[in-house]
């Protein structure tokens, strides 16, 4: 027995990091941690069948959301996050409770948040929320790893025999920063000033302005021995007008601001500025023709080229993506071949914090399974490299890169980080547009479009269903041969991945940042991309789907009436 203990222990990878700012040991939190779990980690690793892996979580920090709509404050709150999670795996790391169940929809697998502050006068609760998850979860643990066994004597051979876990990396690592204070009456004066500037606009009929923070430290143990405390600070300001044309197309403008402090945030004169672009855009969607469907060329400038490259090809270089036989598995196979454009490379690079000044919403040290992060090339000039990972092998890549993320609550799974695509060759944005002339007359076209603003819409990556996308346009300009560009909306981008990306033919010197939050199986977590505008050879539209609701008949109250 001692024997086999000792070629286990060796058998575990160490990533002892790079020091942090503060001690280990005098951290409250994972003293407290690291004690419970050894202790409840010594029985179930008895049981039958065996717990073999645990980790615990705590989630400490606060809120703060404040929206302000028709020159005044609708909700505001701040309040304080003190959550605790247990993970926990039953079997071995060949099969356990975390497969998935063929020819059934399967989610949760022994995670839940728990509210426990913690102080040196509650320590007792604190452990006992531990103790207490980790026993009511161990036995749900056990008992799906039950149904995993009879799911796999009775459904057909998975083409991935890859394990279903890795022990990750041991890591010892503390780094806290103070949580931030904010000028709450400063920060709502801002956002009542320029929620004024649409009330008299007659296209926007709903609008509001938000600012929100999270921030606090996340503390993380697990059976391997490894022990983290890391900060995170999420600081957002942003802005939503909507409005409806006439034939019932609901359009939308948005804006948002992701700093690292308050002293980040915009002035009033930049947010009046950019509010009033805004407005002016959403008029001009309100006028503008409908768009006609059509397979033509087209330019997605860089916000709109970093939404397509997230939502059409960043969802199926997750690993997890390949470990399902329920998936459609777009790139299965394809290592080493070339699956884009030559002219493209995609990685994924979580260490990296600012882009020309702009924070990134999608950096972080580790990841949610305390694996330390760092930069994969995805695709390297065209030729698919790697997958984002996580601790769950697929065949090729046995183990994690730091990319098992997820939301308080909610089981972790491979997930984007910062995703950057390059090209090898670039020029300036107005040769990019003198390109797009050029193809929309080499192919004898009547028009083309340039696309500034996307929004999700879907992307299937099911086996069940075609593995094809449906992106709204938010933005869009319709181009003529000769130059010219009109505004037109209710537009759709649609197609398959493989072939969408092997028709772009060029891309601009004009890296765009878009940050945001992803939802998916593993709840919503932040998220970051940069592309440059990328012209595509064509690409193929059709037609919106309309509300059947008109724009108001009643004008709205008259603020300066209203105020008087």
């Amino acid at each position: 027995m001692k024997k086999l203990i000792f070629m286990f222990l060796l058998w575990i990878p160490l990533s002892l990091s790079a020091q942090g700012n503060c001690e280990i040991k005098e951290q409250l939190p994972l003293k407290l941690m690291k004690q419970e779990l050894e202790r409840n980690f010594k029985i179930l690793k008895k049981q039958k069948p065996p717990i073999y892996y645990i980790s615990y979580t705590y989630t400490q920090g606060e809120e703060i959301s404040v929206k302000a709509v028709d020159g005044g404050i609708r909700d505001e709150f701040q309040k304080p996050v003190a959550d605790v999670e247990v993970s926990l795996r039953a079997g071995n790391p060949q099969m356990d409770n975390t497969r998935a169940l063929r020819g059934e929809y399967s989610f949760s697998y022994g995670l839940r948040p728990e509210e426990s502050t913690l102080s040196n006068k509650n320590s007792l609760d604190f452990l006992r929320r531990f103790w207490s998850e980790t026993q009511s979860l161990a036995k749900d643990a056990q008992e799906k790893l039950s149904r995993v066994q009879a799911n796999v004597r009775s459904r057909a051979e998975n083409k991935d025999k890859s394990d279903d876990f890795v022990f990750p990396p041991l890591s010892l690592y503390c780094h806290e920063e103070p949580l931030q204070t904010f000028d709450l009456q400063k920060i709502k004066d801002l956002l009542v000033a320029v929620s004024r500037l649409t009330i008299q606009e007659k296209n926007v009929l709903k609008s509001s302005f938000n600012f929100s923070v999270e921030q606090g430290h996340r503390y993380f143990v697990d059976s391997v021995g490894t022990q983290l405390k890391t900060p995170y600070a999420y600081i957002r300001l942003f802005y939503s007008l909507y409005g409806r044309g006439k034939d019932g197309l609901e359009i939308e403008r948005f804006n948002d601001y992701n700093v690292s402090a308050e002293k980040e945030l915009p002035s009033l004169q930049q947010l009046t500025e950019d509010v009033r672009k805004s407005v002016a855009e959403l008029n001009a969607l309100a006028q503008a023709a409908e768009g006609e469907a059509a397979n033509v060329p087209v330019i997605l400038k860089g916000r709109a080229a970093a939404v397509f490259v997230h939502e059409v090809m960043g969802h199926r270089l997750e690993g997890d993506q390949l470990k399902d036989a329920d998936d459609g598995q777009t790139l299965s196979g394809k290592v080493g071949q070339q699956v884009i454009s030559p002219l493209i490379t995609i990685t994924a690079d979580p260490t990296l914090t600012y882009f020309n000044g702009e924070m990134l919403r999608g950096a972080y040290e580790y990841d949610d399974e305390g694996v330390k992060s760092r930069p994969v090339v995805l695709i390297e000039n065209g030729v698919l490299r790697n997958f984002m990972m996580r601790s769950t092998p697929i065949e090729g890549f046995p183990v994690s890169n730091g990319h098992g993320r997820k939301e308080r609550g909610y089981p972790a799974a491979a997930r984007m980080s910062v995703l950057r695509t390059t090209a090898s060759e670039t020029v300036p944005y107005e040769k990019l547009e003198e390109m797009l002339l050029q193809e929309i007359k080499k192919q004898n076209k009547p028009f083309g479009f340039i696309v500034e603003d996307l929004a999700g819409g879907f992307t299937f990556t099911g086996a069940s269903m075609p593995q094809s996308f449906k992106l709204e346009t938010k933005m869009i300009y319709k181009v003529f041969p000769d130059g010219r560009k009109e505004v037109v909306r209710g537009l759709d981008v649609i197609g398959t991945p493989l072939v969408s990306f092997n028709r772009i033919i060029a891309a601009g010197n004009d890296d765009t940042v878009f940050n945001g939050s992803c939802g998916s199986v593993s709840g919503w977590v932040p998220q970051t991309n940069i592309s440059p505008s990328l012209l595509f050879e064509n690409m193929e539209f059709q037609k919106a789907e309309k509300s059947a609701f008109k724009p108001p008949v009643l004008p709205a109250p008259d603020f300066k009436q209203e105020e008087k």
